[in-house]
């Protein structure tokens, strides 16, 4: 009978025959804890590497559940997976490779203290948001993280350390307070670049904890997935480096299902509906009267922003300067209580905003 012990032997043999590893680099991986923030595109695969890697413990953080949209290049998941807690779902897959693994599945929001007591953050979100608050929590507790992102055919990896002997953080790279620009579902992405960007991401912990390979701290690693061509540049931190103002993160308020069922049903005319889902996902069925955001015109009504699972509708809403409240769950949500879906009509939801709705 194969225990626990004897599997976790075999799963990292191939770690120890590695030049200058041996039982030093085991040692070292068995006694090190990770967080993982984020476990989508980026997060999947540094999660299925990480899990072999025969560490200590790996902690998960992703508040979303999981949408057919993910399932090309989250490749933790399955169409049974669909509607589920994406940290749930991975953390299941994790402790199905090593059961000497402990692995902590948080389906939250990022929070600062989540980075206590963890020896490398691995910064997965691929949001400049998220990012500087991962930024200044492992600063604050001396902690590297390893940062990574993609979007289209593009690619980059980084590792940020304010402890080091030469500190260097996100800051350093992106010194101005800038909203997250772009996304997967607007912009598109190329799903094996997810694969590539964040099995360099998984090396990168390996690298950290157990000096497997050196780290890409002090550089910027960039891919163009177009011409398969990798880059390096430096990255340093000059005499007139600061840390950027904390902005308030102003986070919208959102609107149960039933709250607005009933909303629409009392006052539909004060609410307009804006699905800034992709159109293959509007395809499967809208909230009647709902409209695209490129159709929403100025005026006094309430936007209800609506995704699948109301973390793109709270991006949106974050770049709306009028009243704006995200269905809380998304459709998801929304079909989970039963409420009626229409088919998507093309025409009405590029028709003027002020005519729907009412």
């Amino acid at each position: 009978m194969t225990t626990p012990v004897d599997a976790r032997r075999a799963l990292t043999s191939r770690t120890a025959a590695l030049q200058g590893a041996g039982d030093r680099a085991l040692a070292a991986l068995a006694d090190a804890s990770v967080l993982v923030v984020g476990a989508g595109g980026l997060g999947a695969p540094v999660l299925q590497y990480l899990a072999g890697a025969g560490l200590r413990r790996l902690t998960v953080v992703d508040h979303d559940v999981v949408d057919p949209s993910n399932l090309a290049r989250q490749v933790l998941f399955g169409l049974a997976d669909v509607g589920r807690p994406k940290a749930e779902v991975a953390a299941e897959s994790l402790r199905g490779v090593d059961p000497s693994l402990e692995v902590v599945a948080l389906a939250t929001s990022f929070a600062p203290d989540q980075v206590d007591g963890h020896d490398v953050v691995v910064d997965a979100a691929d949001s400049v948001v998220v990012t500087r608050a991962v930024s200044d929590a492992c600063a604050a507790h001396g902690i590297p993280f390893v940062w990574g992102t993609v979007l289209g055919y593009d690619g980059q990896v980084s590792v940020f350390h304010d402890a080091a002997a030469d500190p260097v953080d996100f800051h350093d790279l992106h010194p101005d307070v800038l909203p997250d620009e772009g996304s997967c579902a607007l912009d598109g992405v190329l799903p094996a670049l997810c694969g590539a960007v964040g099995s360099v991401m998984a090396a990168q912990v390996t690298a950290l904890v157990a000096g497997l390979g050196e780290p890409l701290l002090g550089r910027v690693l960039t891919v163009d997935a177009r011409r398969w061509r990798w880059t390096e540049s430096p990255l340093r931190r000059g005499p007139g480096s600061r840390r950027p103002a904390p902005t308030a993160d102003v986070q919208p308020g959102t609107i149960a299902p039933s709250a607005l069922a009933d909303a629409l049903g009392a006052d539909a005319a004060t609410f307009v509906l804006v699905d800034v889902r992709t159109p293959e996902e509007r395809a499967t069925g809208i909230i009647a009267g709902s409209i695209v955001p490129g159709a929403l015109r100025a005026d006094d009504r309430t936007v209800v922003a609506v995704c699948a699972s109301g973390r793109r509708a709270t991006a949106y809403a974050r770049t709306l300067d009028r009243p704006v409240v995200v269905l809380d769950g998304g459709i998801a949500a929304w079909r989970a209580e039963g409420r009626p879906i229409v088919g998507s009509n093309e025409n009405a939801e590029h028709a003027d905003a002020a005519t729907l709705g009412e």
